[in-house]
């Protein structure tokens, strides 16, 4: 090939390599959103003004055309690694150095090379000669020799090179294996016209022409294939390492000898050992020391997911543990990741809801004891008694005699005792086993004189007085079965306790949201032996009453329960010899909706 061939050839070569890197410019320019991809763009577009200017040089016919087209290569040689130098602060994330000042002072070198490379024909800094000669061995005809301002771009163009290329090589110490190839990218687009320059400058003799718009080239190279294959400068890698570290899971990564490789904040916090981790060689096994669950699921190559408990700030606290195994496109194992995700409040949720249902048990356990108790105790005896009542008051009693009346009273009570029992097993057993709670809005005072007649007999009998002071229009919202009940209980419990001739008080009163109505009587006062467990449990025998009278002993415990479900509280005063006064609240009709309290609450746990 004869040396216009070849410098035609070269020259189209050199055209093409100029097309690269307006391209790559034209790439990097469209995400100018980002700096780093503005500053990419300069350097490319640059090294374009190099590339294309020396085309035109190899192919100069004369002195003044040589010279032309070398100050069109340095429209773009002073400036292109101070681009990119820039570039690789920004890429680091090392933004806080790039200050006005601070980038004036990198451009001031630049800019003195640009102005006394225009100016060489009156002082001869840069080039000390500049000569024509078309039948040189060299590729261009354009023969230079180097003055001193030339070497001392080159010293500063390598100063930059180096310097950048430190900052990539410490960030792909550091990086996430995410983002790990991008760096690779950028530091061989960077190694690449150094490499060409070097041979250029110190072997120049031997290739005989300048490699150095080829090694940009190279770099315009692997800059678009980094933009289609890894996403290059879509998003710079401190930005994916920001986001790493605001996770606010904990994330641990592994490279492929289970070394920690990188962590976030998060994961600091969870291991005293990461906290003063700088980034030195340390084994997960020492790492997870403590844990050896944690230790057995990070050798594990398949995905796994593990749930641990952890004390942090004096509290425990629980870690969901996922561990993925990372491959590379090819499939080559390149590390793990572990992922702690607190999961602290669901584990709390998921204990209230066991909470519920032993609470729930519980009242299981509750209703088979009141079943035990009413069933054995009660409803069988009555059930007896009331018949013989009837074969008796139909058999043996004359009608107009005495004992009529005494044994109608008689008769009477266990009639009424055994329908009110009857009652309450029909109706805990008709819910299947669970206590239904079912508040409503109604006025307290016809149910309370209703619940006076039932206890008529008893009055009667006991010539006991009884006032009610309940002012029309109170109203409560409550279970009306349940209130009943605990009402009934509390009369039965004042007339039992009452001598002859007493006197019983029933009053409600009204304190802001809240009813109160207290069963006041003139009895004998609460039996000291009983105070500590009157109301928490059931009693296996109650105290007989003035005359003898027997309970069950499930009266007061069950209108403890009832009290508490409906959102109120039950209480007493007593004087013995004296008498007591038994109270309990209920939220009245208009007060807002509350939280009413469990039956695992309602028993005092």
């Amino acid at each position: 090939m004869d040396r216009l061939s070849l410098d035609t050839s070269v020259f189209w070569i050199l055209l093409a390599a100029t097309a690269l890197k307006l391209a790559a410019s034209y790439l990097a320019y469209r995400k100018r959103v980002q700096a780093a991809a503005r500053y990419c763009a300069w350097a490319m577009l640059a090294a374009a003004c190099y590339s294309f200017g020396y085309a035109f040089e190899i192919i100069s016919t004369s002195l003044e055309q040589g010279k032309l087209w070398l100050k069109v290569q340095h429209l773009g040689i002073p400036f292109i690694t101070t681009f990119w130098l820039i570039l690789a602060i920004i890429f680091t994330g090392h933004q806080a150095f790039l200050k006005r000042w601070s980038v004036l002072l990198l451009f001031v070198i630049p800019v003195m090379v640009f102005i006394f490379q225009f100016t060489n024909d009156y002082h001869h800094l840069y080039y000390r000669d500049v000569q024509f000669d078309p039948d040189s061995s060299y590729m261009s005809p354009i023969l230079l020799e180097k003055g001193p301002l030339y070497w001392l771009n080159v010293a500063y163009l390598y100063t930059q090179g180096a310097v950048g290329i430190t900052l990539f090589v410490r960030m792909y110490s550091r990086a996430m294996p995410i983002v790990r190839r991008q760096v690779v990218m950028m530091i061989f687009g960077a190694v690449a016209p150094w490499l060409f320059n070097i041979a250029y400058i110190f072997a120049y003799d031997v290739v005989k022409i300048d490699l150095t718009p080829f090694g940009f080239a190279t770099t315009g190279i692997v800059f678009i294939y980094g933009v289609y294959r890894f996403h290059l400068l879509r998003l710079v890698p401190v930005a994916y390492q920001q986001v790493f570290e605001t996770i606010q899971d904990g994330v641990i990564v592994l490279d492929y000898d289970h070394n920690l490789s990188h962590v976030n904040e998060s994961a600091r916090c969870l291991f005293t050992k990461l906290r003063s981790w700088k980034g030195e060689p340390l084994a997960i096994a020492e790492l997870f020391e403590s844990h050896p669950d944690l230790l057995a699921m990070s050798s594990s190559s398949a995905y796994r997911e593990l749930r641990i408990s952890m004390d942090r700030d004096g509290a425990p606290h629980y870690y969901q543990v996922k561990i993925s195994v990372i491959y590379d496109q090819g499939g080559i194992f390149l590390g793990k990741l572990m992922v702690f995700s607190d999961v602290t409040q669901s584990v709390l949720y998921q204990e209230q809801l066991l909470a519920n249902r032993n609470q729930l048990e519980e009242l299981h356990a509750f209703k088979d004891r009141l079943f035990a108790v009413v069933t054995h105790d009660i409803r069988d005896p009555l059930a007896l008694l009331v018949s013989l009542t009837e074969i008796i008051e139909e058999d043996f009693i004359d009608p107009e005699s005495e004992e009529s009346e005494i044994f109608r009273e008689i008769s009477s009570q266990v009639r009424d005792t055994h329908l009110l029992v009857g009652n309450l097993l029909d109706w805990v057993r008709s819910q299947g086993g669970k206590i239904h709670f079912r508040p409503l809005a109604w006025e307290l005072g016809p149910m309370v004189h209703a619940a006076v007649k039932t206890m008529k007999h008893r009055l009667e009998a006991k010539q006991i007085g009884m006032t009610v002071s309940v002012q029309a229009g109170t109203s409560v919202y409550a279970d009306k079965e349940m209130v009943e009940l605990i009402l009934r209980n509390l009369m039965f419990n004042a007339i039992k306790y009452s001598r002859t001739g007493g006197h019983i008080r029933i009053e409600a009163t009204r304190q802001m949201d809240q009813i109160t109505l207290s069963v006041k009587d003139s009895g004998i006062g609460v039996n000291e032996g009983v105070v500590q467990s009157l109301f928490r449990e059931i009693q296996q025998s109650s105290s007989p009453g003035t005359d003898g009278e027997q309970g069950t002993g499930i009266g007061l415990y069950l209108c403890e329960k009832f009290v508490r479900l409906n959102g109120g509280e039950i209480g007493y005063t007593s004087s013995q010899g004296e008498g007591s006064t038994f109270f309990f609240t209920l939220p009245t009709a208009g007060a807002p909706k509350m939280q009413y309290r469990s039956w695992r609450e309602a028993d005092g746990g």
